[in-house]
């Protein structure tokens, strides 16, 4: 088998070198790179993701350290994919090239901590080691599959927070709390602030100023172990890698003993604007697919909150699936799956109504709390430190790895104490609460959404803000390694555009009054009634936000949406990618209200929502945990475009704040929205 990494330098340099085979790329990069079936699927993807001309061509062959020859003579007008042409300036490289910010990653022994194991080294049983990584000049003795390099914009001494976890399988952290930090220095180098060790045995001192070294033990039991190294800035997820690593008590050299695979990438390249507009994060949770029938939960917050928790498949699906039982009894009457025929119960405000439904969701969301709670690691103090952690409103990160296909609704998360042995009739609302929802008061404005409850430890009353979805504003980015960087702003170029797509059922009665009323907020406003007019519309439109106002479900395990007169041809994932939909300049944000839609679940959901971010480059998608009745997408969606399209709102707040407006009305369904997008995502 041939070594990954040779096969990639050989194609970037034959790029760099054969301007017909790198015209030919530009023109169909697939069928170029065919040429090459050795190549990892996973450096394809980088490859056609990365260049899209010669610049940007010479830029991954800096980050690969690949010899960059000039450029033929008659490339001084140099193609970009997509047709258009660009003045590049040709000659030779300056003496002065910004220092390269490659990620490092590797073993090595305790007694010669400044000497990387190689990849094909397993270790030794019961032994201490230590695991490092540097940003800079590639290593030789890297376990990087593919090295990725921090660019020249971060912002001005940024600081990196790097913390290793690993999945409770006999491997042993000596230093399991300790969190390491680098800073970028005004000279473009990163510099080590805050080591996690300092090994004794190093024959170059200085080499902590540059390295992370985490300590640990291996397992005594011979086998396949696994850590996870995350990268956050400012509590914000960036960057995941999985550490694979062999324990053999007869080491034998073998391919890939040591690895380190990047998996959940929020920002591939770190862009210094993306990071600059993400805003501070008060918790990130990472889920993952441990692969042993346990899903992981890394958590990660302000004042160097870690902790992780393991919760099994069968009970995480069960608790999800009550969570939505109480959104869905709440809305129709039952916990069933929505089916034709179902009646909305938030037509009329009712507050005994309110009332039981807040004491389900509250029931039901502490229970998901408390099981996720119960399994951090460490000792109870953790748990109260989590919840001291989260009382105020801030911003959070739920970020799954792209194998992981359950989707938290992190909005019902209920942690305020609460005594649910009790019978219903007991539970008593919050006075505060309803003291503003009488007096019309702001309830963003009030204590109780301010983290300052006067009923908090009362765990017999129920309060909204108890809620996350209510109290916080969220965010579930899609990583997927086909798709582009997480953007944490749209650009606007004059008026802002909606690019509008409706089913014209005649059933869906409030569409004409939903739609006089977004005309009137005084966007450019396109529009289609048909799956046809839709798609060329998208096509060759670049607008700010893409609305549909539709139908869904689910037929052949394929889900969709129904655009124009009932059973009309459905919209489906394939139908980005047959009429070349692709956002360049401006990435939209895609938000889908789908009405009376049936068994089509947010785990389906995920097929759409991840075709609109990988093949049509969306900037994000909103979604819904079920199905929704009309009252419920036009009260959301007004308030939620006017606030993220006229007060420039991010999408986190202008969701929490639709949310607050509902609930100030009587209503608390707008808990069913899921923003898989950045919190932080704002037009700009």
């Amino acid at each position: 088998m041939a070594d990954p990494r040779k096969v990639r330098i050989i194609v970037i340099t034959r790029l760099l070198e054969d301007k017909a085979y790198f015209a030919w790329f530009l023109a169909d990069p697939d069928a170029a790179l065919a040429e090459y079936p050795e190549l990892d699927p996973r450096d394809g993807r980088l490859i056609k993701r990365e260049v899209t001309d010669r610049a940007s061509l010479e830029n991954l062959a800096r980050r690969f350290k690949v010899t960059i020859r000039s450029a033929p003579s008659e490339s001084l007008i140099s193609p970009s994919r997509g047709g258009k042409e660009e003045m590049e300036a040709v000659g030779p490289e300056t003496d002065e090239e910004p220092p390269q910010r490659i990620v490092s990653t590797g073993f090595s022994e305790d007694n010669a901590p400044g000497q990387p194991l190689g990849s094909d080294t397993p270790s030794l049983p019961n032994q201490p080691y230590y695991f490092w990584l540097e940003v800079g000049e590639p290593i030789a003795g890297s376990i990087e599959l593919t090295p990725t390099a921090l660019p020249d914009d971060l912002p001005p001494k940024a600081r990196l927070q790097l913390v290793l976890y690993d999945f409770k399988t006999g491997i042993e952290q000596i230093r399991p709390d300790a969190i390491g930090e680098i800073e970028i220095q005004a000279d473009g180098t990163v510099k080590v602030v805050k080591p996690v060790a300092i090994p004794d045995k190093l024959d170059d001192p200085t080499l902590v100023e540059r390295r992370l070294f985490f300590p640990l033990r291996t397992s005594p039991q011979n086998g396949r172990y696994q850590l996870r190294c995350n990268i956050y800035y400012q509590q914000n997820l960036l960057q995941s890698r999985l550490i694979t690593f062999y324990v053999q008590e007869w080491p034998r050299r073998m391919p890939n003993a040591l690895i380190s695979e990047l998996d959940y990438v929020l920002s591939k390249t770190f862009d210094g604007r993306t990071l600059s507009g993400m805003g501070q994060t008060r918790l990130s949770v990472m889920l993952n697919d441990n692969g042993n029938g346990t899903h992981g939960f890394r958590f990660f917050g302000e004042n160097q909150f870690k902790n992780d928790a393991e919760l099994g498949e069968g009970e995480l699906t069960n608790l999800i699936e009550m969570a939505r039982g109480a959104l869905r009894k709440a809305a129709w009457g039952d916990e069933k799956p929505y089916q034709d025929g179902k009646t909305y119960r938030y037509n009329n405000p009712d507050a005994d109504r309110l009332r039981a439904d807040l004491i389900t969701f509250a029931l039901r969301g502490y229970r998901f709390y408390d099981a996720l709670i119960n399994r951090l690691a460490g000792d109870a103090d953790k748990a109260w430190e989590l919840a001291d952690l989260m009382l105020k409103p801030g911003q959070v990160q739920i970020a799954s790895k792209q194998s992981a296909r359950l989707v938290i609704p992190a909005a019902m998360m209920y942690d305020y104490p609460l005594d649910d042995g009790r019978p219903s009739s007991q539970y008593t609302l919050c006075d505060t609460f309803q003291k503003a929802l009488q007096n019309g008061d702001p309830l963003a404005e009030t204590d109780c959404f301010q983290g300052n409850c006067p009923t908090y430890d009362q765990d017999t009353v129920i309060c909204p803000s108890g809620f996350w979805g209510f109290r916080h504003s969220l965010g579930l980015p899609v990583s997927l390694d086909e798709a582009p960087d997480a953007p944490a702003e749209i650009p606007i170029e004059g008026d802002v555009t909606l690019a509008v797509s409706v089913s014209t059922d005649p059933n869906l009665t409030l569409r004409p009054v939903h739609e006089q009323r977004l005309q009137a907020m005084g966007f450019e406003w396109e529009y289609a009634d048909s799956r046809d007019g839709s798609l060329e519309m998208l096509k060759q439109l670049e607008p700010e936000l893409v609305y549909f106002y539709c139908h869904g479900g689910l037929q052949n395990d394929m889900p969709y949406l129904s655009l124009g007169q009932p059973g009309s041809a459905r919209f489906t994932r394939a139908s980005l990618r047959n009429k070349r939909i692709r956002w360049r300049r401006v990435r939209p944000l895609v938000f889908i209200n789908g009405c009376h839609t049936t068994q089509l679940t947010p785990e389906r959901a995920l097929d759409l929502v991840t075709a609109f971010v990988a093949t049509a480059h969306a900037a994000g998608v909103v979604g819904t945990e079920i199905s929704i009745f009309e009252p419920i997408a036009v009260t959301f969606a007004e308030e939620c475009f006017r606030r993220f399209l006229i007060e420039k709102e991010t999408l986190g707040d202008a969701i929490r704040g639709a949310r607050l407006k509902m609930l100030q009305e009587g209503n608390p369904l707008g808990l069913v929205y899921i923003p898989y997008a950045l919190s932080g995502l704002h037009l700009a």
